[in-house]
This record gives structure tokens, sequence and C-alpha cells, in this order.
């Protein structure tokens, strides 16, 4: 429900309203218990309301982000050949704005080598796209051995061969500006160069902070002229060095934000 996914700056309202009873409440009893109890009901007055305001609030946002998950469906559904139907788009997964804006742009700038770090449906998606334009390739790579078998078992179950390949790629000390981090493992990239679009949705943020930033301090100079990045989940705040860093790379005005359930920033380098 809407109303148990607080976000941040609302839990932090709660946090600070319950202390704020519990203090008022406490220094009421020293005068006396009598307005303790009028200063208790006082307050849980006004955070029952503040409550309600949210679940209201929180309500109207899912009900924006459904209506924007159907439309983005609709528009996948009319774009491709699809021949069975896609896995499903979870909590987890890519998000039907990343897989819509995805296919928009292989059909408008018809990337050839495309490296997408993090598979899944997003990566089904793209090789659908390409084998409907005829022409291009996908390299994904996983630090997650389970998902890349699933996402090669879809691509396989979908003929999507020619299209796409899923790596292992596991996390290992990567030399940064910052010193070392686990990020991919760059030995299974050597060969990929002149990346046309470059899709980060990897690794988890759980693996160390600015987990994704390596993706720009190390994949940078393998982009072709004029490469497309598209950076997912970036209404995240650990997400905003690596938008930054792609921001202040990119060709004046050539980068939009989609506002979207998870946020989504896509750059074109000069």
């Amino acid at each position: 429900m809407p109303l148990l996914r607080l976000k941040h700056e609302d839990t932090r309202r709660v946090v600070v309203l319950m202390t704020i009873l519990l203090v008022v409440s406490g220094l009421g009893s020293l005068i006396s218990w009598t307005v303790a109890l009028a200063l208790f009901l006082v307050l849980t007055v006004a955070g029952t309301f503040f409550m309600i305001a949210h679940y209201q609030r929180a309500s109207e946002e899912c009900r924006v982000q459904q209506s924007q998950d159907i439309q983005d469906l609709q528009f996948i559904q009319s774009a491709l050949d699809m021949r069975r139907p896609l896995p499903y788009f979870t909590r987890w997964s890519s998000s039907p704005a990343l897989a819509a804006q995805l296919i928009g742009i292989i059909q408008v700038y018809k990337p050839q080598r495309i490296l997408e770090l993090g598979s899944g449906v997003s990566t089904v998606v793209m090789a659908m796209t390409l084998r409907d334009q005829g022409s291009g390739r996908i390299t994904s790579v996983d630090h997650d051995p389970v998902y890349a078998v699933k996402t090669r078992k879809e691509l396989a179950a979908q003929e999507l061969h020619a299209w796409a390949s899923v790596l292992d790629a596991p996390l290992v000390p990567c030399d940064t500006p910052r010193g070392a981090q686990p990020w991919y493992d760059l030995s299974v990239m050597d060969d990929l160069e002149q990346i046309d679009l470059l899709v980060v949705d990897g690794p988890l943020r759980k693996s160390c902070k600015n987990a994704r930033l390596p993706a720009f301090e190390l994949l940078r100079e393998r982009l072709a002229p004029g490469a497309i990045v598209v950076l997912d989940d970036t209404v995240r705040d650990d997400e905003s060095a690596s938008v930054a860093s792609w921001l202040s790379a990119a060709r004046d005005g050539a980068s939009r934000f989609v506002p979207c359930r998870k946020g989504v920033t896509i750059v074109q380098m000069p």
C-alpha cells in the first residue's frame, strides 16, 4: 500500500513528530498529567492528519505512475514485433519507462554497438528492437550469474542470439580516482570500443558507495563520438555523483531527465 511506502523525507517527518510527541508529553507530565494528556491528544490528532495527507499524496503519485506504466507498456507492445510475451517488469527489473526510452533511442539513432551494464528485461527489449531494424548488436554484462543465466534463457526462447549476448563479469577491485572500488571485470570488455549506446543499470548500489560512477571513469574513452548514455535509477541520491559526471561531459543541451518511478537520465556525448 502507498501508506507503507514512506519516502525518506516523510520518514524523517514521522520520526520528528513522534519525538516531539514524546518529549512534549514528558515535559507536560512534569506540570500535571492532565496537561500531558491534552498535549498527547493534540499531537496525536496532528500526526493522524499528517499521515492521512501523506496517504492521499502517495496514492495520487501511485496512480500517476501506474498510468505512465500503462502508456509505456502500450508503446512497447505497438513498437515491437513480439512473437512471445516479454518477461515481467518487476520492482527489481528495468521499468517500462526505461524500456520505452531505449526502444525510441534505438529507432532514432540506430546504434550498432550497445553495451549494457546489468542484464534483464531491457536486454530482451533492445535485442528485439535491433532485430526489427535489422542491424546492431548488444553486449550485456552482469556480475550475478543467476540473472545472467535467466537473461540468456530468455534471449534463446525469443530467438535473439544473433542480436544480443550476456557476459559474466564479476565485481573485482578496479582502479578509480577514489582508489580501488569493486566494479565489473574490465577484461571481459577488452574488445568493446566505439560504443554507440551505453546503458548504465548496474551494479547494485549495495556493492559500494557511488557504485555506478566508474562507468564514467572507465568507459568514457571507449564511447564513439556522439554516443548516447542512458542512466537508470537517477532519482536516487546515491546516483547524483554519476549523473553529475556525465552531465558535465555531455554535449551542450544534449541531456534530459525522464520523470518516472525510478528516474531515467539520457545524455549525448560530444
